[in-house]
């Protein structure tokens, strides 16, 4: 009933769908609306309930919001239909859960933050930070200057100087008086065994889950990879290469210098990408692609 009443003085015409007991429930978590379960609040977008429409159904969690279109549905979990739901959901979180994507560095002197761990083989060299929510597996070197929060890192990891992970991405939502509201970022980094990280490259932490990158992963200097990516086992990603958010990059897939991939992409497994490509639409398994916008120029030994 809280979040009922704070998104009516905002201006943002909710409308309760679900039981007076339902509106009284607890939310304690925030989560994306695939993983929310009891307790959690979700949001949906217009675009993925046209897209997917059992999204709706199959929700878990204690509350969602979704656009005003839904409000005559038979939809039995409880949700507010709101005129701008991204919005909402961003409004929400900062009233009522702003702690959770806040990022508390460790003071001055200090560079590891509460709740971190990091194993004794690690090596860390000097001018690294360490904010909270990080877990330091086995025999990881991490270079001068690289700061790290909200990550987890598996064995044999090495990742270069004047690196970010596990920070905020970017994204923002406008309001009817042209302001932008940033979206919040909750999630995490997870690094798995034997990846390697050059240089002044960014990897940014999941908005509402995890950015993730697979066994054997090797990412060049100088790449960003946005908020939810996921990139494949033993994937080569290199230099100013720059990966949207929640794109999604298959195994042995290579990317070389330039490549640029539209959020949401879908990459198959042992595809090349040619040098500065924009990768505009999902591609293939087995593809080589090239150009601006990228076209199929062969598929490489081994495809169907």
């Amino acid at each position: 009933s809280e979040i009922l009443q704070f998104l009516k003085t905002e201006n943002l015409q909710p409308i309760w769908r679900g039981s007076s007991a339902q509106l009284e429930s607890c939310v304690k978590g925030v989560t994306s609306d695939q993983c929310a379960r009891d307790g959690d609040l979700a949001w949906i977008s217009p675009k993925t309930i046209k897209s997917q429409p059992e999204r709706l159904s199959s929700f878990k969690g204690s509350l969602l919001i979704v656009p005003h279109f839904v409000e005559n549905r038979d939809v039995n979990q409880p949700f507010i239909a709101c005129k701008w739901p991204k919005l909402a959901f961003i409004k929400v979180v900062n009233a009522f859960f702003g702690d959770k994507s806040r990022i508390v560095w460790p003071p001055q002197g200090n560079t590891i933050g509460d709740g971190s761990e990091i194993d004794s083989s690690a090596v860390l060299a000097k001018g690294v930070v360490i904010g909270p929510n990080v877990v330091i597996g086995k025999n990881v070197e991490i270079g001068p200057n690289t700061v790290i929060a909200n990550c987890i890192i598996h064995g044999n990891v090495r990742i270069g100087a004047n690196c970010s992970i596990g920070l905020p991405g970017f994204g923002y939502e406008k309001d009817e008086n042209g302001q932008y509201w940033r979206f919040p970022h909750l999630g995490n980094v997870i690094i798995e065994q034997d990846v390697e990280i050059g240089s002044n490259t960014c990897v940014d932490r999941g908005a509402l889950g995890s950015t993730i990158i697979r066994q054997g992963a090797k990412i060049d200097n100088l790449v960003h990879v946005a908020h939810n990516v996921e990139i494949g086992r033993n994937s080569l990603v290199i230099a100013n290469t720059m990966i949207g958010g929640s794109v999604h990059i298959g195994d042995d897939v290579w990317c070389a210098p330039s490549v640029s991939l539209m959020n949401q992409i879908h990459v198959g497994n042992s595809s090349v990408l040619g040098m500065g490509s924009v990768i505009l639409k999902d591609v293939e398994d087995h593809s080589v692609m090239v150009g601006n916008p990228a076209r199929l120029l062969r598929k490489r030994e081994g495809a169907r």
